[in-house]
């Protein structure tokens, strides 16, 4: 199931860009159980996390 490989993804990412890069897929798994938006506002509400661990460059919304 795609879920698991998903969890699976970040269960081992090592850095917070690689964990950055899985926000698509995390987005896809969020919009099957919900809707595309509420993915969006989750995945969007992570950036406040992220800032001062990743360029500002590489930190975009959904």
């Amino acid at each position: 199931m795609r879920s698991q490989r998903v969890l699976y993804k970040i269960s081992v990412a090592h850095t917070p860009s690689e964990l950055w890069m899985l926000r698509s897929d995390l987005h896809q798994c969020i919009s099957q159980a919900h809707t595309q938006s509420e993915a969006a506002e989750r995945i969007n509400s992570l950036i406040d996390v992220f800032a001062g661990w990743l360029p500002a460059s590489q930190i975009t919304r959904i």
